[in-house]
């Protein structure tokens, strides 16, 4: 029989740690919506996040001692930039061009990046600084509680989807960046700077992919390789709730996070260690099966 106090608190350590896993999906659903691209260096990108604080607040890497929350900051500039850089300098180029090209681009991003991170900081796991270490944590009905950065992550995802919702509804820009997905050739004709919002929506995806790694390096008490293995996590979330959708992304990467907690407790005992990561795999498979545009994604028919 299922202690109901038990369920209860394996629900909200799910809810949260899904929490953070939205961020990274709503990176992911933000430049696929816009530009079609499927990035496969979102994992990485959200290691840059959680090791970015380690570089910009610990000496080790670039001698620098900032305090956390400027190093934070710094780490959230350095997605923006890191995104307007790309588009640039990469993806500027691969405007029309196949998408198998840009996915191998992205394959091969994600390894750069990895890469480059084990050089600066190694392939230790580094400690967050004490300040990015809270110890607080909210007392729930029936004896459970939600940790300081699950509830950050609550707090930060929800604002996150609500403000992109509004922002893509009801301002300019917003409307403009819906256009250009919908038909680049016609917003083109119609004077739409093609380039201008692949730059925005890179910039926006990488900085909000980013405090999706600070907080899950926060859940461990600093930064470490395994979170690069969000990036594979995130697709059974963005796929459940449909590739193109942030509100859908938002609540397949709840879903994912549940699975994966109930996985963890409640059937490791019968298939053995790992069903918490494996729980979210099968969800994926079922999910292309049963709905392969998701539950909230644009359905897209194509001639041929």
């Amino acid at each position: 029989m299922v202690d109901v106090s038990t369920f209860f608190s394996i629900t909200i350590a799910g809810i949260g740690l899904g929490a953070l896993y939205s961020l990274v999906a709503m990176g992911f659903s933000l430049i696929y919506k816009v530009t079609g691209v499927l990035n496969f260096a979102q994992g990485q990108l959200a290691l840059i996040g959680a090791y970015g604080v380690v570089i910009f607040a610990t000496p080790a890497v670039l001698g620098l001692n900032l305090p956390a929350v400027v190093a934070v900051l710094a780490t959230i500039a350095l997605g923006l930039v890191l995104g307007l850089v790309l588009e640039r300098v990469i993806f500027r180029h691969f405007i029309g061009e196949p998408v198998l090209s840009v996915i191998i681009v992205t394959l091969a991003l994600g390894g750069i990046f990895s890469g480059l991170l084990r050089f600066l900081v190694g392939p230790n796991f580094r400690s967050y600084p004490a300040t990015l270490k809270p110890g607080w944590s909210i007392e729930l009905p029936l004896g459970a509680s939600i940790g300081a950065s699950f509830t950050l992550g609550v707090i930060l995802s929800l604002a996150v989807v609500i403000s992109l919702m509004l922002f893509f509804r009801y301002t300019v820009t917003g409307s403009i960046l819906r256009a250009a997905a919908a038909d680049e050739q016609a917003a083109m004709v119609l004077g739409v700077s093609i380039e201008r919002t692949i730059i925005i929506s890179w910039a926006l995806s990488i900085a909000i992919t980013a405090i999706g790694g600070i907080l899950l390096a926060m859940a461990s008490g600093g930064a470490g390789f395994t979170i690069e293995a969000v990036g594979i996590i995130i697709f059974a979330a963005v796929v459940f709730g449909g590739l193109d959708s942030i509100p859908g992304a938002f609540l397949g990467a709840i879903v994912v996070g549940l699975l994966q907690e109930y996985g963890a407790f409640y059937v490791t005992d019968i298939i053995g260690p790992g069903a918490g990561e494996i729980l979210p795999m099968i969800f994926l498979l079922v999910v292309i099966l049963i709905k392969p545009h998701g539950l909230f994604g644009t359905e897209r028919i194509e001639r041929i």
